[in-house]
């Protein structure tokens, strides 16, 4: 019995951690938001554990910020956590394709070219999750090739980032057309075979963060945040603990047997 309630515990946790990524790409739940344990619990009418735990796995995934207060925040994006997204999947996904170009087989080039239409398709939707999640699985195509597992698992993670917020449709647009045009150069270059030109095109081109600074400017430096919820409270609360006595304190012994009122 104590192992099925463990994959029980699991699952319900998985579900209210897409739940509330979902609500987040959506725009429902807007950067800078807190995330209320007690609401949640009530509306899901679960026990605050698998909240908790969903929780843990987002901040750990960047979608979520953890303040000084043990509550959370929806994660706020900025131009500068981009440019070092950029640069760490330009140096990572630059050196595995390099070393993996001479395996890729006819049946890889096929996923790359299927996953590259679907990701054609969602131009018209507005799904910039959806987006995401082809363009992730375009990507593992070559980077699985390397049989680095936690290399995947780290590229996956830091380039997920980018996809969990919402996007205007026409950005949007703008975003696939570019996104869809490189993939077809790495198609080219990696049915040649041609590393040192397939790695250097990752780093210099499809990970350039100055090629894609309007886009960059676009979604994070215009994006909404919670009006009363966002960076300002943020910092309100890390103020507010920075200045609290210190626990275990004269001051604080003395406040807490001070009557009330």
């Amino acid at each position: 019995m104590r192992p099925q309630a463990t994959i029980r515990a699991e699952s319900l946790t998985d579900q209210v951690y897409s739940l509330l990524e979902r609500e987040i790409v959506e725009g429902r739940m807007k950067p800078g938001e807190r995330i209320r344990e007690k609401e949640l619990s009530q509306r899901l009418g679960i026990s605050r554990t698998p909240i908790r735990e969903a929780l843990l796995k987002l901040e750990m995934a960047g979608i979520v910020v953890c303040n000084s207060r043990r509550s959370y925040n929806v994660r706020i994006l900025t131009a500068a956590d981009v440019r070092e997204i950029f640069e760490i999947l330009g140096i990572l996904e630059g050196a595995a394709v390099t070393s993996v170009a001479q395996e890729i087989t006819p049946e890889d080039m096929e996923l790359l070219d299927q996953y590259n239409e679907k990701m054609a398709e969602t131009a018209d939707s507005g799904d910039f999750h959806t987006f995401g999640a082809w363009n992730e699985k375009f990507h593992d195509v070559l980077l699985s090739k390397s049989r680095n597992h936690c290399l995947l698992e780290v590229c996956d993670s830091i380039r997920r980032r980018i996809y969990v917020f919402p996007v205007q449709p026409r950005t949007l647009s703008h975003l696939i057309d570019q996104s869809v045009r490189e993939h077809m150069e790495i198609i080219r270059l990696a049915k040649a075979k041609d590393a040192a030109a397939l790695g250097a095109y990752f780093r210099d081109t499809h990970w350039n963060y100055q090629a894609h600074l309007p886009y960059v400017e676009e979604v994070f430096a215009k994006a909404p945040v919670a009006p009363r919820e966002g960076a300002e409270q943020f910092q309100r609360l890390r103020r507010a603990a920075r200045e609290s006595p210190v626990v275990g304190s004269k001051r604080t012994r003395r406040k807490a047997l001070s009557p009330v009122g």
